[in-house]
């Protein structure tokens, strides 16, 4: 059972509607309300209120429960994925204009050049290294450095600790 449900079973045990904890609480129904559904994190003031007006000591029940912090895991590995998956997507298009724009330069290059010299350095070539060397970090960001890998095995560890 989560805080809401608590709340809420409590509240109606006592005989009071939301309205009356409002009131005897001086909390906004609306808050109240809130709490009862557990949208957002309700301040210390408004549990300390209420907790008087129902004789109970609301943040003790408040305590994530082991459903609630599981949900939120894996709500936070989803949203790790999600940036793994948009980093990726993003290489792959960054790779796939490199693969026609870099082709393209070099055909005005050999097309428009008088001088086939072979000393001479053509122009191509500083804006093909520059974006390949973006691409090598947007490759190494994608695929090789895991963004959250380091702050997900610190937090294990220090889980396991406890």
């Amino acid at each position: 059972m989560n805080f809401g449900e608590q709340l809420k079973e409590i509240r109606t045990t006592k005989g009071l509607t939301q309205i009356e904890l409002s009131e005897k609480s001086g909390v906004a129904l609306r808050t109240v309300q809130r709490m009862e559904r557990n949208e957002g994190k309700p301040s210390l003031y408004s549990m300390n209120a209420i907790g008087e007006v129902l004789g109970t000591n609301l943040t003790l029940l408040y305590a994530p429960d082991l459903e609630t912090e599981t949900r939120n895991i894996m709500e936070s590995t989803d949203q790790q994925l999600w940036a793994i998956a948009r980093s990726r997507a993003k290489f792959k298009r960054s790779l796939g204009s490199y693969s026609i724009v870099i082709p393209f330069l070099w055909v005005i290059w050999f097309l428009t050049s008088q001088d086939k010299d072979i000393n001479r350095i053509p122009w191509p070539i500083w804006p093909m290294l520059g974006w390949g060397i973006g691409l090598a970090i947007q490759y190494m960001k994608a695929y090789v450095i895991q963004v959250g890998s380091l702050e997900q095995r610190e937090y294990d560890k220090l889980k396991n600790n406890q």
